[in-house]
């Protein structure tokens, strides 16, 4: 079984073999992800150039502004289908792959598998854990693709407009990429210890469902209820740290953007 407290670079040196047969849906993910990245930057010009011509030379016939701006919005809204279709494919098919190899370990491993383990804890990695790290790794890849290729469209055309504003805008890149590194070890530790949480509360479950005859017997119903109560307790806990630290990338980013581009205006002005 894959251990989540793997280093990052050698999960996915065991889990990228399992995606091999899921290259077409990755390459039609990256092919809607460079179109709709494209359009981002097309967006504004479009706007740019009916805001020039349509309104101050009134030179551009009326019918070809909804023809514009729809079909550019349609184009947006095809490749962002196709690059979540391309991901979904490709993400449920190396889950299938990697559920089969899993599954034929057990068949397959020794007795000391099932000592060292609990079977919720078994269980809950072939059903749960298999799909969670599939899709987050998967959906980071989406993630970072999308974002790089918008970023260098964006980029290449603020350097177009004006190179020298452009530039003073570097300077929030490594005030953003200290933040999210930070928060991304947060979170992934936090992860962590969520899915060691809910194996304990599934082996909490699992312990009085077979041993339920014992527990009455001896009276350890409020035993169990406590023990029961701080495993769940620990991981709602849990559960909220990983919201927290995930809403806090988002305004802490947009602050920062929202400082860049008041020095832009005022320098502008």
């Amino acid at each position: 079984m894959t251990s989540p407290v793997l280093p990052l670079k050698a999960r996915l040196a065991r889990i990228a073999p399992f995606f091999r047969t899921s290259r077409p849906g990755f390459v039609l993910a990256i092919v809607g992800s460079l179109v709709g990245a494209l359009t981002e930057p097309a967006i504004p010009a479009l706007l740019k150039l009916l805001l020039d011509r349509g309104f101050a030379d009134r030179h551009l016939s009326l019918w070809l502004v909804p023809v514009a701006i729809i079909g550019l919005f349609a184009i947006r809204g095809l490749a962002g289908f196709l690059a979540q279709y391309g991901l979904a494919w490709a993400a449920n098919r190396g889950m299938l792959t990697m559920r089969e190899a899993m599954f034929k370990r057990v068949l397959d491993s020794e007795p000391a598998l099932f000592t060292r383990n609990t079977a919720s804890s078994l269980i809950n990695t072939l059903t749960y854990e298999v799909q969670n790290g599939a899709n987050q790794l998967v959906y980071s890849l989406q993630s970072l693709v999308k974002d790089s290729l918008t970023l260098v469209a964006m980029l290449v055309y603020l350097l177009y407009l004006n190179w020298q504003l452009s530039m003073f805008v570097g300077v929030l890149f490594p005030a953003v990429a200290w933040i999210m590194r930070v928060l991304s070890k947060r979170l992934h530790r936090l992860t962590v210890e969520g899915q060691h949480a809910t194996d304990e509360l599934a082996y909490v479950v699992e312990e009085n469902v077979l041993a339920w005859r014992i527990v009455r017997l001896h009276g350890a119903e409020r035993v169990e209820g406590a023990r029961f109560a701080a495993v769940s307790g620990r991981l709602r806990r849990l559960a909220v740290k990983i919201v927290v630290s995930q809403s806090m990338m988002t305004p802490i980013t947009q602050v920062l953007a929202a400082a860049a581009l008041s020095a832009v205006i005022v320098i502008a002005i």
